[in-house]
């Protein structure tokens, strides 16, 4: 019995070695191929961690590039194979990344570079679902829904008129838009430049935001926060601000009337519109400016 034990243990020893020797392993997967979409048909995209770019041209077609690289050195054992499944159906186009339900082991060093980058035309609409991923958009006129966890979102030149965004601890960063915006963040930042919204809904926890925008006769805006620090900018128009806060401040440059203050309750008009915003904040800090 001894003996056999040994021979157990001088085995198992041998196979770490082996392992360790041999167990420098690479896993590649990778898409670049062309698909059929309609000009103002929809991206339905669902990935997990990967670096994301989108793309708005005259193009009349969508272009798919993905490339992921798996590096991996000491001990690896997985039963979940990566896929990503691409489909072009009813004039729109589905990237989807396979679920991966199998039983994974790493012991020692693993790196993955995974990239998504997609090509569409200009009116093609967005609807986006991630965790963890980091996303460029540019040049989308079609509308732009995101659902993501802890990824960054950066928006340029995006002509769209249809904005909404649930987002957990992700940045997320805008140049530019016009028409209606809808946001829900927890803890991240959100930095809007050159905007020319006339419905804003923003609902955040602890995220610091900086809202830089025109403000339409008639147009509602409507922001939530906690403990948020928020820069409202008004770059054109003008109309009624109601400042609701616990143990808040509000301070406003000189281009706003005070109409009514209190502890808890502040009314301040800007002259050049009818706009309506209501801000109600905890104990945040809010700062009203015209640009």
């Amino acid at each position: 019995m001894k003996k056999m034990n040994i021979l157990m243990m001088l085995s198992l020893v041998g196979l770490i070695a082996t392992v360790n020797v041999n167990a420098q392993k690479r896993g590649e997967f990778h898409i670049d191929q062309s698909y059929a979409i309609e000009s103002n048909g929809t991206l339905y995209l669902d990935s997990d961690d990967a670096k994301v770019t989108v793309t708005g041209s005259d193009r009349t077609d969508a272009h798919v590039k993905i490339d992921r690289v798996k590096e991996s050195k000491g001990f690896s054992s997985s039963s979940a194979e990566f896929k990503v499944d691409v489909e072009s159906r009813n004039g729109n186009l589905y990237v989807r990344e396979r679920s991966r339900n199998g039983v994974s082991v790493q012991v020692g060093y693993s790196k993955t570079d995974y990239s998504i980058d997609i090509a569409l035309p200009l009116g093609v609409s967005l609807k986006i679902k991630g965790d963890d991923d980091d996303y460029v958009i540019r040049n989308i006129e079609g509308r732009i829904s995101m659902e993501t966890e802890d990824g960054d979102i950066e928006l340029i030149d995006c002509n769209s008129k249809d904005f909404r965004f649930e987002i957990e601890d992700g940045d997320l960063k805008i140049d530019g838009g016009s028409g209606s915006i809808s946001i829900d963040i927890e803890d991240g930042d959100v930095d809007l430049r050159g905007g020319a919204f006339d419905r804003m809904e923003l609902t955040t926890e602890d995220g610091n935001l900086i809202l830089e925008t025109s403000i339409a006769d008639n147009g509602f805006y409507d922001i939530k926060a906690e403990d948020s620090r928020i820069d409202f900018i008004v770059t054109k128009g003008g109309g009624e601000f109601l400042v609701l806060k616990d143990d808040g401040s509000l301070r406003a440059s000189t281009d706003f009337e005070m109409i009514e203050e209190s502890d808890h309750r502040s009314i301040v008009r800007l002259a050049g519109g009818s706009a309506k915003v209501e801000i109600r904040t905890d104990d945040g800090r809010v700062r009203l400016s015209k640009n």
